[in-house]
């Protein structure tokens, strides 16, 4: 397998289906028979999970993961890493807001790096539609104090677009800990602990309608992250030794659908072979 693509997905029914045919189309092109899609359904109270699990149906590609607790984005998107098989392992935001063709082209940085976050804001990227003002002011200035805070040294920390070498992956997953509107932010910083190399990429992005902001509540949630984050990246900003993941996912089998299912008893005997 070399390539994981992993959408979460929380109430998405009416734009999963064009994102995931998207995606689905530039894949089969360019890796046909090597690569998996895993929507992670979360928190959903509408058809998400049923119309996933209808796509993975018609496309054995598609894996679905069900899990109804609520986890937030960052919490869909580390379940994806665990139960990914890819060399490399990519995650977009279901909106389709990331063209595939530069959704793909994040890989061919992993030649040369570890992770490759998709940007909105470096030299060469397309903003097809742009953000509403709201959203765009909240941005810039999420931007502008992670960077003052913590030196990020990235223009666009949250493009919901960014690809990994497999260990990458997997040390993240077992290391990220906010997993909400920080998350990118607090993966970055972890990667940057682990002494992986991070570099920025341009896209094609468009903003996707449809997608809600309480500006007051999500703004006490950052500053309340921020604070978390100060903490471990800052005051306690020694490396880190990448963890050594674990080869079983930490999903719970019956929150997974049949195809998923099976790649999950796969690992299970690979990993009791490897004497784990």
């Amino acid at each position: 397998m070399l390539i994981t693509l992993v959408i979460p997905a929380h109430n998405e029914a009416e734009r999963l289906p064009a994102t995931v045919r998207a995606y689905a189309q530039v894949l089969d092109a360019v890796y046909p028979g090597s690569h998996e899609i895993i929507v992670v359904a979360n928190d959903c109270s509408d058809a998400t999970a049923e119309i996933a699990r209808s796509i993975g149906q018609a496309n054995p590609a598609v894996h679905v993961l069900n899990i109804p607790d609520p986890i937030g984005k960052g919490g869909a998107v580390l379940a994806g890493f665990r139960a990914s098989r890819g060399a490399a392992v990519l995650f977009a935001d279901a909106d389709l807001s990331t063209s595939p063709e530069s959704l793909l082209a994040l890989v061919d940085g992993l030649e040369r790096h570890d992770l490759v976050a998709g940007s909105r804001w470096v030299r060469g990227s397309v903003v097809t539609r742009a953000q509403p003002l709201r959203r765009r002011v909240l941005s810039r200035v999420f931007n502008a104090a992670a960077r003052l805070v913590f030196r990020v040294g990235l223009r666009d920390t949250q493009c919901g677009a960014k690809a990994f070498r497999r260990d990458a992956a997997l040390a993240l997953a077992a290391t990220v800990t906010e997993l909400r509107w920080t998350f990118d932010l607090d993966l970055l910083l972890w990667a940057r602990r682990m002494g992986f190399r991070v570099v920025e990429q341009p896209v094609t992005w468009a903003d996707a309608p449809g997608s809600q902001l309480r500006v007051g509540s999500t703004t006490r949630e950052i500053l309340g992250s921020f604070t978390r984050l100060f903490r471990t990246h800052v005051l306690s900003n020694e490396r880190v030794s990448r963890p050594v993941p674990r080869v079983v996912p930490a999903v719970d089998e019956r929150q997974m659908e049949p195809l998923s299912i099976l790649a999950f008893n796969w690992r299970c005997t690979r990993h009791r072979e490897a004497g784990g």
